[in-house]
């Protein structure tokens, strides 16, 4: 059976998808109404009297009800998890002491929280946690009495009295520094600013909220109703003076990590994990100009072995390659991962740290293993400086956090989108130093998946012309030190697929050379190096019962283009061709979505040579379109052409998709007007496709849909699949 589609040319509004968002409880109290901390309501004065229910209201700023009760000068929880919830008070100042007594009944779970805001729909602030516990406790635990909740234990030893008893709490809260003292003891306290706190930040269930703890003026109290009885009394509010110092900066010495992390491989159980370490925070952005080469100089100098005259030919003089446009050096460290299901924090593991060197470009790698399908997790990554205290957390330089899924079980019925684009490179990116602008479009649509079919950097391409392992390095370094494209990828589940440009140079097979790196010293850095390792170098994946996607490696094994066509002529190579075909006809996926760098079905340009839709390849592209033919639900979706199109090949019945260039100053090489009857659809313009399998469709089947769209997001084509006839 063929899969036939119905199009739709179109230009339209984007259609987003809203983000997932995390179900793990944040706060005690939904609020729909507006914030009344937004409202222009007085401070706190010393005159007022925490113990009278006029003093509070509830997080949805109704009176206090029956689920509390105020006598004898206290404010008692009588009646627990009853309707009232927890009470706010009113707006206080952002420097400040409170004390208080407190006791609470056996088995209870209260807390005070300071510092308390609107984040989204719910109120967020920190705690001074109050539990009954085992006194006294056998390990730390930032859940216990007295605790900073869910950022810093306090100290074993510290005075609590049980259950039934009256206990003196105390928080010192000013600028960015946090303490808590129990029955006059400090027991607990952090710093809200540097690596330190970065670190155990990132571990929080706070993490996503943007200025959780930090002072702001109008912020509030909060008693909380986790479940128990607890009563509070003489509550002593003192105004502290702002801090005269400045906070404690993070560390101005790296190695940092402004690389970010990346990943790939993912399937149900595993995935790979990379990063680098830094000797800056940020690429360096104010740097100087390479000097310019036209294409008969770059061809000349390319001809050339010495590493380092090919380098000194394209800097200024007495310049080097840290101060160039983009710089982003490396520096050794030490790295670990943290890693866990982002709704089970407490199921974490934690990697041995290991040292990155100049010979791997200070990148490190971790295969994961024995992961749960379906699932986000969220990956910390840590660096310190080589030899460092290992009990020390103020020895951190830098903390990363991001995240990844795994693909879900083959028999699920799970929804799944995904987006797919080519062709980037740091000299035509399209929103300044930012980056591309495709990739806050990708997260609108917030993507299971992401596909980057190839071309990633283009080596063969001016400022600098990459003719050295040194600056294909450079190359690497710069445009993921892009904050748009490094927070995407530290963020999203992605395939990273090589083509010829991110392999040596154009149309580049293997015995080649460019300058002074051979064809296998570049599939070396690209496989082994500056991204996540695999072996084989192609892969196969269920997203769920109705998606399944191939990832095919098309430079490693193929045959030079000068080579005459025939049987033995080959791109994919003999064993990923047979894997292919083997692996396509035991699917019983409902859509097979074949992602391939170059295009098999076309058309492409008449001056081309290195793909199947070209005259050079035809034996073995013949082949494999009469394999596809044969195969329910497949889509070959391709990279490497700089403008977007759908192609329906009427012979064989196969639909093939490309995406176009990842950046809109990087459209090239087909003319608008040139439509051919295979095409479809055709855009000679920048953008990127996107993709949404749905399990139950509009007749109640799965379905697949296919949209291109502007660099911005913007939807421009649809396709459905499939289509009554």
């Amino acid at each position: 059976m063929r899969l036939f589609g119905l199009v739709h040319c179109l230009s339209l509004s984007l259609f987003t998808v809203a983000g997932v968002w995390s179900s793990v409880c944040l706060a005690d109290e939904a609020n729909d109404s507006d914030d009344p901390a937004a409202e222009q309501i007085s401070l706190v004065s010393p005159e007022d009297d925490w113990s009278q229910p006029s003093f509070w209201r509830t997080g949805k700023g109704k009176p206090v009800g029956e689920a509390w009760e105020f006598a004898e000068g206290e404010v008692r929880l009588v009646k627990p998890r009853t309707g009232d919830g927890n009470l706010l008070s009113p707006p206080l100042p952002p420097n400040f002491e409170l004390a208080w007594d407190w006791k609470i009944s056996p088995k209870t779970n209260s807390g005070l929280k300071y510092r308390v805001r609107k984040f989204g729909s719910r109120y967020l602030g920190v705690e001074y946690q109050i539990i009954d516990e085992a006194i006294p406790l056998k390990n730390p635990s930032n859940g216990s009495t007295a605790a900073i909740y869910d950022l810093q234990a306090p100290a074993l030893d510290k005075p609590l009295k049980p259950a039934g008893q009256w206990n003196h709490a105390r928080v010192v809260v000013r600028g960015t520094h946090l303490q808590h003292f129990l029955n006059g003891k400090l027991v607990a306290e952090t710093s809200t600013v540097g690596t330190a706190w970065d670190a155990i930040y990132a571990r929080s269930k706070f993490y996503e909220e943007s200025g959780f703890a930090q002072p702001r003026e109008g912020d509030r109290v909060m008693l909380t109703d986790h479940g128990g009885k607890a009563a509070y009394k003489n509550f002593q509010l003192t105004t502290l003076p702002a801090p005269s110092d400045a906070p404690a900066a993070s560390s101005t010495v790296g190695p940092f990590l402004a690389n970010g992390m990346r990943n790939g491989w993912a399937d149900q159980n595993s995935i790979v994990l990379w990063t680098r370490t830094t000797k800056n925070r940020e690429a360096k952005m104010d740097g100087l100009p390479f000097v310019k080469l036209s294409n008969r100089q770059a061809r000349e100098l390319a001809m050339g072995t010495d590493a380092e005259e090919l380098l000194a030919a394209q800097l200024p003089a007495g310049a080097e390659l840290d101060q160039m446009l983009g710089a982003c050096p490396g520096a050794a460290g030490e790295v670990r991962l943290t890693y866990f299901p982002k709704l089970k924090r407490y199921d974490s593991k934690t990697t041995a740290w290991t040292t990155t060197n100049a010979s791997q470009d200070f990148t490190a790698q971790w295969h994961l293993k024995d992961l749960r399908p379906g699932t986000e997790y969220a990956a910390i990554v840590e660096t310190r400086p080589v030899g460092s205290n290992p009990d020390s957390a103020e020895s951190l330089s830098a903390v990363l956090r991001g995240t990844f899924e795994t693909a879900p079980e083959a028999t699920s019925s799970k929804d799944v989108r995904f987006c797919m684009t080519t062709c980037h490179d740091f000299i035509r990116r399209d929103d300044g130093d930012l980056g591309h602008k495709i990739y806050p479009a990708f997260e609108k649509i917030s993507p299971d998946f992401v596909v980057h079919a190839g071309d990633i950097e283009y080596y063969d391409k001016p400022d600098p012309w990459a003719m050295t392992k040194e600056l294909m390095r450079f190359k690497w370094q710069r445009i993921f030190a892009l904050p748009n494209n490094r927070r995407f990828y530290a963020n999203h589940t992605t395939y990273f697929i090589k083509d010829d440009h991110d392999t040596l140079k154009n149309d580049c097979w293997p015995g080649a050379r460019y300058g002074s790196v051979s064809f296998e010293e570049g599939v070396k850095l690209f496989n082994e190096e500056q991204f996540p390792s695999h072996q084989p170098r192609y892969q196969t994946v269920s997203w769920g019962k109705h998606a399944q996607i191939w990832v095919l490696e098309g430079r490693d094994f193929r045959s030079p283009n000068t080579m005459p066509d025939g049987p033995e002529k080959t791109i994919l190579g003999e064993e990923q061709k047979d894997w292919l075909l083997q692996t396509l006809k035991e699917s019983d996926a409902t859509f097979k979505l074949l992602f391939s760098p170059t295009p098999i079905v076309g058309p492409d340009r008449d001056n081309k040579s290195d793909n199947h839709a070209n005259d050079n390849f035809v034996h073995e592209g013949d082949e494999l379109r009469r394999a596809f033919a044969e195969i329910d639900g497949l889509i070959i979706f391709c990279g490497d052409r700089h403008w977007q199109y759908a192609s329906l090949d009427k012979e064989s019945g196969l639909w093939e998709f490309g995406c176009g260039p990842g950046s809109a100053d990087h459209e090239l090489g087909w003319k608008p007007g040139d439509k051919r009857p295979t095409h479809q659809f055709l855009r000679v313009a920048g953008g990127f496709l996107s993709g949404q399998v749905k399990a139950k469709g509009k007749d109640g089947k799965p379905e697949l849909t296919l949209r291109h769209h502007e660099v911005n997001g913007k939807q421009v084509s649809e396709f459905r699949f499939p289509v009554k006839e």
